[in-house]
């Protein structure tokens, strides 16, 4: 009987080990498919919920796009055509008249740089008069729409009147203001 029992607990346990195999071997690939699908549904909810934002967003911005065509065009406005700066000069000898301001415009060159998609005319500007009209030329400048910066700005008191060519009504006690600037063209790739 001992022995029957001994076969018994050894056939048992042999059928146990094979059961738990058994299980191991054909559930184990059924329960790592299980979590490899699971995983891909978690990732396409994930790519579906971009998906949707994504075209949630172009929606916003299909139904906003007359705010932004209006923006871009203002932005547009900004910047000096690179081929005909003639609408910048004339406001710069406008606003130099305004202010009672004497006016010359001495050089203009392109100096587009070459890495990037910028391109950059840069001006040499001279104004002559009273110090505080000056002065607000320089303010309205800065605060102009277009897109300038300036490099250099050179101011002088006018103590030789002969000395300044193109300024006839020039007097003493006025002041020279020299500008170097920089305008700014075509940096979206678009000729204005």
């Amino acid at each position: 009987m001992t022995n029957s029992k001994k076969k018994i607990k050894i056939d048992i346990t042999i059928f146990a080990v094979i059961f738990v195999a058994l299980i191991f071997f054909c559930l184990s690939p059924l329960l790592s498919k299980l979590f490899k699908t699971a995983n891909e549904l978690t990732s396409k909810k994930n790519a579906l919920k971009t998906l949707e934002n994504q075209i949630t967003a172009l929606q916003d911005f299909q139904n906003n796009n007359l705010a932004y065509q209006q923006n871009i065009q203002k932005i547009g406005k900004s910047f000096v055509s690179n081929e005909s700066p003639v609408e910048f000069i004339g406001f710069l000898e406008k606003l130099a008249n305004k202010y009672g301001l004497g006016f010359s415009l001495n050089s203009v060159k392109d100096v587009s740089e070459k890495k990037g998609n910028r391109a950059t005319t840069a001006f040499q500007v001279m104004v002559v008069g009273d110090y505080p009209a000056v002065l607000i030329f320089l303010k309205k400048l800065e605060q102009s729409p277009w897109l300038i910066r300036i490099d250099q700005v050179d101011m002088n008191r006018v103590e030789d009147k002969t000395k300044l060519l193109g300024f006839p009504t020039a007097q003493d006690g006025q002041v020279v203001l020299k500008l170097t600037l920089e305008t700014f063209s075509n940096y979206l790739g678009t000729t204005k």
